[in-house]
């Protein structure tokens, strides 16, 4: 039940506030029914079956149309990663002509095209700089939801949560890996809001969404939470504008962290992070963690022999033939490549891969601009936001390396996040009059 008046409460307010607050709240809408997928969960049946995620993009469509004298504003054609996004999805689309699955690659490239159209209305939305507090509000609040959630259901296989997943992450690995980034966002908001009252929220939503990543034990998540946890905290620590008692500030939170694990680490958890460095090498004998660097060197070869990409399920139908015969793959052959980065390789080609780090390259330059216009006392706050949404980007990218998740939501909404960013903060300077 209380599943069911969270996801209509969300629905609901996000809906009225599209109109009477900001237009961004259409997008906070999609976001909202993404992490809680009502079709797949247990509780679905107590609300109507609706086609939600379609009903939110066109509402968030028609948003933008009442609200075009603004979104016009915001020029797509300006921004270099998006332009990278659209040339890798016109790339990825093209394969369909040769790809070994057709029909199976076609099921890849719709769903590409759709993210390319919702990230490109969504950016037209967000016309302020609090519009961009308002997408990553959306992403805590679903994260947190979704680490209730998991919560509820508990480890319901072995050490591990199955069965709690997106639409585009049915798996407890992509699961983890879409958590990751919000951990971060936590410590930015918790950070920069000075009143408990403020704090707390997203003190419950980082205790939720951390508990969740302890219960699915993915490592790749793990290692993606360290990595863009570190990375904000040391920019934090050495940042060349800071406010009274920051380094303090960082200090603690670093050690409250450090405590709270406590609660959240068990047994498991400790042997899964710690069979990190045991399987730094591969055993022929037995699949281990190690053994993806024996898929990632077969996509390279596969590459050689396939330049232009196989397409979906191009890696797991020659697998077989690239993989050495006396590597144990566990129960089958045909294996993903488990990496993103070779997933483009495999799946695209040379030029899909090139296509695929460039929209990666550019959004860390697109962040550099945009830090540059803040270094500022007045804008202290706003710097670390963008500094947020990097390390947020930084978490994902480690975990997606160990993953599928090239077409994900989360790694799409972290270039829009960017995109956002660098409009608002470099593009249009907008923070120099809206602070006035």
């Amino acid at each position: 039940m209380i599943s069911v008046l969270l996801f209509i409460s969300s629905f609901i307010s996000s809906f009225i506030l599209s109109f009477r607050h900001a237009a961004i709240f259409g997008f906070v809408l999609y976001q909202v029914i993404y992490f809680f997928n009502p079709q797949n969960r247990w509780w679905g049946s107590s609300v109507p079956d609706l086609g939600y995620s379609f009903f939110s993009v066109a509402f968030m469509g028609v948003i933008l149309l009442l609200n075009w004298s603004e979104g016009k504003k915001n020029k797509l054609s300006q921004l270099p990663s998006f332009r990278w996004f659209y040339f890798f999805t016109l790339v990825y689309s093209a394969v369909y002509v040769w790809s070994i699955l057709p029909s199976y690659h076609m099921d890849a490239v719709i769903p590409l095209i759709k993210g390319a159209i919702i990230l490109s209305i969504a950016f037209k939305l967000c016309t302020t700089y609090k519009a961009i507090d308002y997408m990553l509000y959306g992403y805590v609040i679903g994260s947190a939801y979704l680490g209730y959630y998991i919560f509820q259901v508990g480890r319901n296989s072995g050490d591990r949560v199955e069965g709690i997943g997106m639409v585009d992450s049915p798996d407890a690995n992509g699961v983890a890996a879409a958590l990751a980034p919000a951990a971060v966002a936590c410590l930015f908001y918790f950070w920069r809001n000075t009143l408990i009252k403020f704090k707390l929220p997203f003190v419950v939503a980082g205790a939720f969404i951390v508990n969740a990543l302890a219960l699915i034990n993915s490592r790749g998540a793990m290692l993606g939470v360290a990595a863009g946890g570190a990375y904000f905290m040391w920019r934090l620590f050495f940042a060349p504008v800071q406010r009274k008692y920051q380094k303090l500030t960082v200090i603690f939170i670093v050690l409250a962290g450090l405590s709270s694990l406590i609660y959240v680490v068990d047994q498991s958890t400790i042997e899964r992070i710690y069979s990190i460095s045991q399987e730094s090498t591969v055993d022929e004998s037995r699949e281990t963690g190690a053994t993806r660097m024996v898929f990632w060197a077969a996509a390279w070869d596969m590459a050689k022999d396939n330049p232009l990409g196989l397409g979906r399920g191009g890696f797991e139908i020659n697998a077989p033939l690239y993989i050495p015969s006396h590597v144990d793959t566990g129960r089958s052959r045909n294996r993903a490549v488990h990496s993103s980065w070779f997933e483009a390789l495999s799946e695209a080609g040379y030029l899909g891969f090139f296509t695929f780090v460039m929209i990666v390259i550019t959004s860390f330059v697109m962040l550099k601009k945009a830090k540059a216009e803040l270094v500022a006392p007045e804008f202290l706050n706003d710097y670390f936001k963008v500094v947020c949404i990097e390390s947020m980007l930084i978490s994902y990218l480690v975990a997606m390396t160990f993953l599928n998740r090239m077409r994900s939501e989360i790694f799409l909404w972290s270039i829009l996040f960017i995109a956002c960013a660098y409009n608002i903060y470099y593009l249009r300077k907008l923070h120099l009059t809206q602070k006035q």
